[in-house]
């Protein structure tokens, strides 16, 4: 139950951390699986989902995302104002 718990307060960091994104949690048969679904849908590029047993993996993956989503969106506005 302790592992549950750390889990559980773990995903309310993450979701204070990544407000777009809703976050869950599913026991499977080896522990534990925890999901992030982007709030928004597909309506912009980047992650739509993750699925991990390790909250560490997901803040990684969402943290990589934010970036070369914030990279790409540079990008497409340099290309803007280069036409």
């Amino acid at each position: 139950m302790v592992r549950v718990t750390a889990v559980v307060a773990e995903l309310n960091g993450l979701g204070a951390e990544f407000p777009d994104y809703e976050f869950a949690m599913q026991r499977t048969w080896d522990g534990i699986s925890i999901s992030a679904r982007r709030r928004e849908g597909c309506a912009r590029p980047g992650v739509y989902a993750v699925v991990t047993g390790s909250p560490d993996e997901m803040r990684r993956t969402l943290l990589e995302d934010e970036r070369t989503s914030r990279d790409g969106e540079g990008l497409d506005q340099d290309r803007k104002r280069e036409r």
